[in-house]
């Protein structure tokens, strides 16, 4: 029987026999030809996290994070010249916990903090066309469109949904705008959708594609078709439905739609189709055969929180979404491709895709890919450059007359050793997609910047409440909001200098403040 002093003795051996090359062993290892060696440090086999995890922060997000928390009313907004000061190195944790009063900032001082929208040479014309129909009130006549195409990082209408409601809210409309027959595995918040088991779905993401041999996937990126079905009574018969049910955020903006629009197509037979609700048949028509893009309109009670679409015909219509809006302001349509680099819209018939945004009356795009990039690191870029540039040009010629906006990639961290950092290529990838816009003459937005820069994603996970996932890509509701909100802040501070050029110069004495009571009520 082995006595329990030798084992002590074996263990200790081994630990030392482990302890000794991390003593002397390079931190960078050592290289042997084209192999490197490399040893875990004392920390690392022991499980010591030494690393401090800072996030420079701008004073916006501070200020956001205290009104997300606050319940304060906006007539307690208090209106002050002076301004938070941060240190440039704060901790995120410590950071949300300064003082509960609500400050705001002379409008130099904002406009100075604001991570703000950058133009090819300096040239802020791009964004005329969507600022001249917010100026000239364009939406109190007839709807116009936002349209936020993004990957993952936007699913469930993330970002989207705080965008709409900044924007709903200044300038008019309601609802959740655009989606599919077959809906999104994530969804709004707003608005709960369920459908018959007999839908299919075809999408430009890589994991919806099937054999269709139809590239017309509209503005949505995809079109939607029902089968035939089979129940226990009956033969088979080609029906089908969706059901719409309006869920929280009773104030919201989001829920005060009162308007259906389906837009669908390429039917080679009849189909009938109406809107029931509280049990009761609101409307049905019987819809012609046709082979181009057509659409059908419903008004719908805001009152009306439960109500269905049935199709039924020999043969289905392909369905490229379902709206619901409003007929005047201003519409955002959350547009997730899951998987894309942003690099898909060549691979639709941009003939049709140009006739439903001009349908639609599309004003302004928003792009926002790049984390499907960041596990590809390769040394130069260019390539994606490249085709990032060819999507905004077929997009340009598609609808010239919109504005569109590119949103860099945000950061994306992975785990080296014991420690989550920022992929060595973000900024590589960053920089490509800033070189495209400008080369196609649109704007771009710094979202990697306005987070913080490197290594601010796991400083965003670990704040408290958390701003991203645990995956150190995607953003929590909470930091979605904030990423939205300061992009939206420095779209407004845009558009208030088109404003001032137009119109006539601003007060110097002049205050811009953040009504915490709005935002508070749009985030909950």
């Amino acid at each position: 029987m082995v006595k329990p002093f030798k084992i002590f003795l074996l263990l200790l051996s081994l630990i030392s026999i482990a302890l000794i090359p991390a003593l002397f062993f390079p931190n960078d290892g050592v290289k042997l030809g084209i192999v490197t060696l490399r040893y875990p440090s004392i920390n690392q086999l022991f499980g010591i996290d030494t690393l401090e995890r800072k996030l420079v922060l701008n004073p916006e997000i501070v200020l956001l994070d205290k009104i997300v928390d606050s319940a304060i009313n906006a007539s307690q907004a208090i209106q002050l010249s002076n301004t938070i000061t941060i240190s440039d190195s704060i901790s995120l944790k410590d950071s949300v916990r300064l003082n509960d009063t609500i400050q705001s900032f002379s409008a130099d001082k904002l406009k100075s903090k604001i991570n703000c929208l950058e133009f090819p040479d300096g040239i802020h014309q791009s964004l005329n066309s969507f600022f001249e129909a917010l100026r000239t009130k364009a939406y109190n006549k007839k709807q116009i469109r936002v349209l936020h195409y993004g990957d993952s990082q936007i699913e469930g209408d993330r970002i989207s949904s705080y965008l709409r409601s900044r924007l709903q809210a200044k300038f008019g409309g309601g609802g959740i705008g655009l989606v599919h027959a077959l809906p999104q595995s994530s969804q709004t918040g707003y608005v709960l959708q369920s459908t018959s088991s007999n839908w299919e779905k075809t999408t430009l993401a890589p994991h919806d594609k099937v054999l269709s041999g139809i590239n017309r996937y509209g503005v949505l990126g995809g079109y939607s078709s029902f089968a035939s079905s089979k129940n226990l009574f009956s033969k088979s018969t080609n029906e089908a439905w969706i059901e719409f049910n309006r869920i929280g955020g009773i104030n919201s903006s989001a829920r005060k739609f009162d308007r259906i629009r389906i837009f669908y197509g390429f039917n080679s037979k009849p189909f009938m189709v109406q809107l029931d609700s509280d049990s009761k048949t609101n409307d049905a028509e019987l819809i012609p055969n046709t082979n181009k893009l057509s659409s059908l309109s419903w008004d719908i009670s805001q009152s009306t929180n439960t109500f269905e679409i049935k199709f039924k015909g020999d043969s289905s219509p392909l369905i490229f979404g379902i709206s619901l809006e409003t007929e005047k302001g201003i519409a955002v349509d959350n547009i997730p491709i899951r998987g894309s680099s942003g690099t898909d819209f060549t691979k639709t018939d941009m003939v049709f895709m140009s006739e439903m945004l001009r349908m639609l009356n599309a004003k302004l795009i928003i792009l926002q890919f790049g984390v499907n990039v960041v596990p590809n690191v390769v040394e130069n870029y260019k390539y994606y450059q490249n085709q990032l540039y060819n999507q905004v040009k077929a997009i340009q010629t598609a609808l010239p007359d919109a504005s569109i906006i590119i949103i860099g990639v945000s950061d994306v961290s992975r785990k080296e050793g014991l420690h989550y950092n920022s992929y060595p290529n973000i900024e590589k990838i960053r920089d490509a997609q800033k070189q495209a816009a400008f080369k196609a003459g649109v704007p771009f937005w710094d979202c990697y910047k306005a987070m913080g820069g490197k290594n601010s994603m796991a400083a965003w996970e670990n704040a408290d409440p958390p701003l991203a996932s645990k995956d150190f890509i995607h953003f929590t509701y909470r930091g979605a909001n904030l990423i939205a909100e300061m992009f939206y802040a420095a779209l407004i501070s845009e558009y208030e200098g088109y404003l001032e050029k137009r119109i006539k110069p601003l007060s110097k004495q002049a205050v811009i403040y953040i009504d915490s009571a709005q935002i508070t009520k749009l985030i909950k």
